[in-house]
C-alpha cells in the first residue's frame, strides 16, 4: 500500500495503518489538534528582526547552501515555537512555490497548528523528522519533502529550534537528512563556542554540585535553568523558579511543590544575577501520618502509591493545565516540555480529560 493510501485510510477512520511509527504517531498527534487534513492556513507571526540564535546558526546555514546552489532547495531556520526565522532557496522557482504555501519568515510550523511536517515534527519529537510527499498530514503539503533536525543548547539540552531542509518530494534523497542533521550538529557547537562567560561559570557550577550531592538539581537564573533528570521531570517553570530564589541568599529554603522544597546557594552572594543551585529535597512531613490529603487525588484515580516526586509533578502538570484552560499546547509551553511528553504525563495521571 503506498503511502498516499495509508493517508487515505487513516483520514477514512482507520487508524492504524502500516506507515512509519513515527509518522503515525504524528498523524495521531495532529487529528487530536483538530487539524484539517486537506488543507489549513498557515499562521505567521511577528519574529524579532535580530536574535542571538539567528545571529549564531544563519552563518552555518549559509555554508550548507554554498554546497547546494546548483541543487533545487531551500534551507530554513524556526525557533523552538516552530516559527520560521530565515529562509534561503538555491532558484527563484523553487522560492515562488514555497512563498505559494506561505513557507516564509513568519510563518508558523507547530505541528499542533499545521500537521506532521519536519520542522514541527522535530520539535515535538525532539529528534531528526524526514517527512516525504503523503507522510504529511495535511494534503496541500503532499508535493513537499523536509528533513529537519532540533537543535539544543549545548548547556540545558533544552530545544532551541530547529533547522530545515526542503525540497520536492520528487527530488527527496538521503543527503537531505544528512544535511539536516549535520547543520543541527555544527549549530549546536556555534552555540556552545558563543556561550557567555555568566553562562558557563553557571554551568560550571552545576557540574561541581552535581559531584557532592544525590538530591535533584537544578541551576538557575534570569535567562537559563539546567535541571538534572530527576529535577527536570517535576516540569517546574523556569519563571517560577526564578522569581522564588531570585532574593533568596545562601542557605535559605524555598517551597517548589506542597511536597518539595530547595536547598539555596548562591553562585555569587554579591551578585544576584549570577544565579543559583537549588537541591530539591522532598517535604520530611510528607511521610509522616497524617489526615488524607488534596494531593492523595492522584493516588486514588491510579490506584497505587505515587512517590512523593510523582505527586509534585501530578500538581504542577494539573496546575498548568489548569492554568492554559485546558489547552494542552499552551500548557506544554508553560512546562517547558513537548505536546508529546505532555500528553505522556496527562495519560500517566489520567488527567487527559482534564
Amino acid at each position: 500500500m503506498s503511502v498516499l493510501r495509508q493517508w487515505e485510510a487513516f483520514h477514512a477512520g482507520q487508524l492504524t495503518v502500516p506507515v512509519d511509527h513515527n509518522v503515525l504517531t504524528s498523524w495521531r498527534r495532529s487529528k487530536w489538534s483538530g487539524i484539517d487534513p486537506l488543507d489549513v492556513p498557515i499562521p505567521h507571526t511577528e519574529i524579532p528582526a535580530d536574535s542571538h540564535f539567528h545571529r549564531v546558526a544563519t552563518p552555518v546555514l549559509l555554508r550548507m547552501a554554498e554546497s547546494l546552489a546548483d541543487s533545487s532547495t531551500s534551507l530554513a531556520l524556526a525557533d523552538k515555537r516552530g516559527n520560521v526565522l530565515w529562509r534561503w532557496t538555491s532558484e527563484n522557482s523553487l522560492a515562488r512555490d514555497l512563498d505559494s504555501v506561505h513557507m516564509v519568515p513568519g510563518a508558523v510550523f507547530d505541528e499542533s497548528k499545521v500537521g506532521t511536517n519536519g520542522i514541527g515534527t522535530a520539535i515535538e519529537t525532539g529528534r531528526l523528522a524526514v517527512v516525504v510527499g503523503a507522510e504529511h498530514y495535511v494534503g496541500s503539503f503532499h508535493r513537499w519533502a523536509c528533513a529537519a533536525a532540533p537543535v539544543r543548547h549545548p548547556m540545558t539540552g533544552r530545544i532551541v529550534g530547529a533547522v530545515n531542509v526542503t525540497c520536492r518530494a520528487g527530488d527527496a534523497n538521503q543527503f537531505f537528512r544528512w544535511a539536516a542533521q549535520s547543520m543541527a550538529d555544527d549549530v549546536g557547537h556555534s552555540l556552545n563556542s558563543d556561550l557567555t562567560s555568566r553562562e558557563r561559570r553557571l554551568y560550571d557550577a552545576y557540574l561541581h554540585a552535581s559531584r557532592r550531592t544525590s538530591s535533584p538539581l537544578i541551576a538557575v537564573d534570569e535567562r537559563t535553568i539546567i535541571a538534572d533528570e530527576i529535577a527536570s521531570h517535576i516540569g517546574l517553570d523556569h519563571r517560577t523558579v526564578w522569581r522564588a530564589v531570585r532574593g533568596e541568599k545562601t542557605g535559605s529554603t524555598v517551597d517548589l511543590a506542597s511536597t518539595l522544597t530547595a536547598l539555596i546557594t548562591r553562585i555569587d552572594e554579591h551578585q544576584p544575577t549570577s544565579g543559583a543551585l537549588l537541591e530539591v529535597r522532598i517535604d520530611a512531613e510528607s511521610t509522616s501520618p497524617r489526615p488524607v490529603p488534596a494531593t492523595a487525588e492522584p493516588e486514588r484515580l491510579l490506584h497505587r502509591h505515587l512517590s512523593p516526586l510523582e505527586v509534585a509533578e501530578y500538581e504542577v502538570v494539573k496546575a498548568a493545565m489548569s492554568e492554559a484552560g485546558g489547552n494542552k499546547t499552551a500548557a506544554a509551553a508553560r512546562l517547558e516540555i513537548s505536546r508529546g511528553t505532555l500528553y505522556q504525563k496527562l495519560e500517566k495521571y489520567r488527567l487527559l480529560n482534564y
